[in-house]
């Protein structure tokens, strides 16, 4: 046999891969495995124990107690109201990484109208329970059951084997019809209710089927589950012990109004919604082709990544289009070059010069505006609207949200994407309802509560510098030292939002989480992923927490993640002020409509 090291350096990556996914199968199928990584996250600070790995013990498998019919005459009205009520509970089998696992499945609505559903394995709980978070404005029930629904768990054989109670919810409304957003406590439960009394519930019908209480709970979440994240952690600190925020559209309000709506008007031949769009997908790809040649590889690899953003000062003119150029396909009109440098820029106030945004789409991920910022046709294709931009359904679908109870109610076109007046006058009335921004996490802490947070810089939709910045007004608040103690951000580059792109998107933060709040052990590199799509390793590389990046050791296969190590950040400085930088100060969320037990 042919050892590890006499094999090629793809080979050995696919050899690792396949024998790291074999001892996570037998770990999965012993059902007494610790975590999903087998506590593989390590580092001494941030609450890991000195002199060697923490006492454990591992959590068996825990059978029902009572049959799944019977929880069908389980009452939640006391969570959610008159009106909740279980209305099926029955068994039924998903197929999960190729095995079939049974659940005692159990839909209801909580008051008024969150649907809800709830997967309780039958013969493989773990004794563990997550919420997942939904994304954009929710309004469907995702299945718990699947492992597509679990975001960041990849390889993890807790998710993978049925190890988890899971639970899902609508956050109170059905279908992407707007006319919700104008019901005070439709929009109470999307802003926060509806996913604390589905957890409710479900932590309810633990405890009736299995005859116990879970011994952990975690929360994941991405986009605007990130958000649900972490609104988790600053209004119910007790909810759960460890949660995973990707990409939090946690700014809810300047995200959908400001950030997206700068997208389509930088994007209008007008500068209105009357406008069609000046950049599409071929230019979007020649600028992103552009932008890689003069700042990829900062890992040191002829990756074609970009490791930190922040450091690329690429100037869009330098594609420019000659004045008699006779082929444009390869570079950018004069008008087009003025779209992509107000898209990386973002709004300045017209008076003042003062940033309005903290951040806007990063260098790298102009390939992923396409569908989003950018039309998927191409600049020879008939024009596109800019009201056909996805941006631009955003920004309109949020809007009843945001601005109910402002002087007037602002269209896309007339609010103020110059005017940092427009942030007293219209987004600050429902900012402690709808964002999720506050970064005194003392509770959480105080409850022993841990929290890893993640984006890619390639991100399209929401800019990773919003949480930077989140992450420093914890730091600024509470104390970096303390916040190491609970708290991880990872930047994984040239990944999109919420995964794909051209980066290494696949991750598992779940095993990470709970080897942070079962074992004390607390997450420093995280390997990530490349596949085919046979799901083959093709590459890896490990991520570091924030502010340090993946470097190259200079020998061996560069796709290979054994090669890398802990390199210095490339970049220190702290996010720019902005108007909007008072809305990472501390404050007191608000509440309307039926108030959450």
């Amino acid at each position: 046999m042919r050892t590890l090291h006499s094999l090629n350096p793809l080979a050995r990556i696919k050899a690792r891969a396949a024998s790291l996914l074999t001892l996570l199968s037998i770990c999965a199928t012993a059902a007494i495995v610790a975590a999903c990584g087998g506590g593989s996250g390590s580092g001494s600070s941030g609450g890991s124990s000195s002199g060697g790995s923490p006492a454990y013990t591992p959590l068996s498998v825990v059978a029902p107690v009572v049959d799944c019919s019977k929880l069908a005459s389980i009452d939640i009205t006391d969570i959610g109201g008159a009106g909740s009520a279980i209305t099926s509970a029955t068994v039924t089998n998903a197929t999960v990484n190729g095995a079939t696992v049974a659940f005692c499945t159990v839909k209801g609505t909580l008051a008024p109208s969150n649907t809800f559903e709830v997967a309780l394995p039958v013969s493989t709980w773990t004794q563990r329970f997550a919420e997942l978070g939904c994304g954009g404005l929710c309004g469907n029930l995702s299945d718990p059951t699947q492992q597509s629904s679990f975001s960041f768990s990849y390889t993890c054989p807790l998710v993978q084997h049925g190890g988890f109670v899971t639970a899902a919810t609508d956050m109170g409304h059905s279908g992407q019809d707007s006319s919700w957003t104008t019901d005070p406590q439709k929009a109470a439960d999307f802003a926060y209710r509806g996913q604390h009394i589905t957890t409710l519930a479900a932590k309810k019908l633990i405890k009736a089927y299995y005859g116990q209480t879970q011994k952990y709970s975690y929360f994941i979440g991405c986009s605007d589950g990130g958000r649900e994240a972490l609104m988790a952690a600053q209004r119910y600190p007790a909810d759960y012990n460890g949660i995973v925020a990707g990409a939090p559209a946690a700014h809810f309000q300047i995200q959908n109004s400001l950030y997206h709506g700068w997208s389509v008007k930088s994007q209008s031949t007008t500068g209105t919604s009357a406008g069609n769009a000046v950049l599409y997908a071929d230019k979007a790809e020649v600028l992103h082709k552009a932008v890689i040649a003069a700042c990829g590889g900062g890992s040191g690899a002829a990756d074609g990544l970009i490791a930190d953003p922040r450091t690329c000062h690429f100037d869009p003119a330098t594609i420019q289009c000659a004045n008699n150029a006779t082929s444009t396909s390869d570079c950018l009109s004069a008008a087009e070059v003025t779209t992509a440098k107000n898209i990386f820029n973002g709004p300045t106030d017209a008076t003042t010069g003062e940033r309005m945004l903290a951040g806007s789409p990063q260098y790298g991920s102009e390939a992923n505006w396409i569908g989003v910022e950018v039309p998927n046709s191409n600049s020879t294709d008939a024009p596109v609207s800019v009201t056909k931009l996805f941006s631009y359904s955003i920004v309109t679908g949020a809007y009843n949200l945001i601005f109910t109870g402002s002087p007037t109610m602002p269209t896309i076109d007339t609010f103020g994407y110059q005017d940092a007046s427009f942030y007293p006058a219209y987004l600050k009335a429902n900012h402690p309802l709808n964002d999720a921004t506050s970064p005194d996490l003392s509770a959480f802490q105080a409850a022993g509560g841990k929290l890893i947070l993640w984006h890619g810089w390639a991100d399209q939709h929401i800019s990773p510098l919003f949480t930077i910045q989140y992450y420093e007004a914890m730091q600024n608040t509470m104390g970096a030292a303390n916040v190491s103690q609970f708290a991880r951000l990872y930047l994984v580059p040239g990944v999109a939002h919420c995964g794909g792109g051209e980066g290494f998107p696949n991750i598992d933060l779940v095993s990470k989480i709970t080897d942070w709040v079962e074992q004390v052990q607390a997450p420093d590199a995280v390997m990530t992923y490349q596949t085919d799509s046979s799901n083959n390793v093709t590459a890896s590389r490990p991520v570091y927490p924030y502010p340090a990046v993946a470097k190259y050791t200079g020998s061996g296969d560069w796709h290979d993640g054994a090669n890398y190590t802990q390199g210095a950040p490339l970049y220190t400085a702290s996010t720019a002020a902005w108007a909007g930088s008072s809305f990472y100060a501390p404050y007191t969320a608000a509440t309307q409509g039926v108030a959450a037990p």
